[in-house]
């Protein structure tokens, strides 16, 4: 990759791409992990991924897909790359390990020059309706959050029927245009409180002691991953510029 400004996390450098006048969401994400210990992941269901880890260099696609291995996390991911030079994607997803069934993290950024879109998630990786508590202890703290910010102007439906299904009653998209401060503000905010209170669930998270829960939740999770891998638009576009090959191994390593 060209050279450019850099944030070295773990030991690891990341483009920022800042240098070209992109927000340095990269920062939101690095500074909510710094003090959790990561272990690289370079294989993925066999597949290595190595190739992502240590940045793509493509006619169409630079930057890095960095997972990694944490403490009650079995995967998590970081991506930070410009495509066709001109639009950054950010995004940092995680999937809790089996003994737990906290949700899935999924904090998503996109960035032209005229216009910042987010996505942000706390995914429920076990039955909200049928799990007692669950929607309680895991998914009503963000309620403060969602209510905030669910009536921005540029805040819009999810149009998906198939991540309808998954996501939670506190799922949150739109795009903003760039040119004003007060949206800029309020896209960092929001990914700011979404990875905030996945942080504060993370850490107080003991593991299923049930059996039976603790298999539901794999299955769901499996399920959850098949879904994403085959349901992903941005994979689908990309997928044209920079070949399957590459893209198989941006959804082992984002789900």
């Amino acid at each position: 990759m060209s050279n450019g400004e850099t944030i070295n996390f773990k030991g690891e450098m990341f483009p920022t791409f800042t240098e070209r006048g992109f927000i340095s969401i990269l920062s939101t994400f690095c500074g909510g992990l710094e003090k959790f210990s990561l272990e690289p992941v370079e294989t993925v269901e066999g597949t290595s991924v190595k190739q992502l880890r240590e940045g793509l260099d493509l006619p169409f696609m630079k930057g890095v897909f960095k997972p990694y291995r944490m403490d009650k996390c079995e995967k998590l991911c970081i991506t930070n790359c410009i495509l066709m030079d001109r639009i950054l994607v950010s995004g940092l997803i995680a999937f809790p390990a089996d003994d737990y069934d906290f949700p899935m993290l999924t904090l998503e950024w996109s960035e032209t020059e005229d216009v910042i879109s987010v996505l942000v998630d706390l995914v429920p990786v076990a039955d909200p309706v049928i799990t007692a508590g669950y929607r309680e202890t895991y998914l009503d703290p963000l309620e403060e959050y969602w209510t905030q910010y669910v009536e921005l102007p540029w805040i819009k439906p999810n149009r998906f029927a198939w991540s309808r299904m998954v996501f939670s009653p506190y799922y949150l998209s739109g795009s903003a245009p760039k040119g004003q401060d007060q949206n800029k503000k309020d896209c960092l905010d929001i990914v700011s409180q979404y990875l905030g209170q996945w942080i504060r669930i993370l850490e107080k998270a003991e593991p299923i002691t049930d059996e039976q829960q603790k298999q539901a939740v794999k299955a769901r999770k499996d399920a959850m991953r098949r879904i994403f891998r085959a349901n992903d638009e941005g994979a689908k576009t990309m997928k044209q510029m920079v070949g399957e090959d590459i893209i198989k191994m941006l959804l082992l390593s984002n789900f």
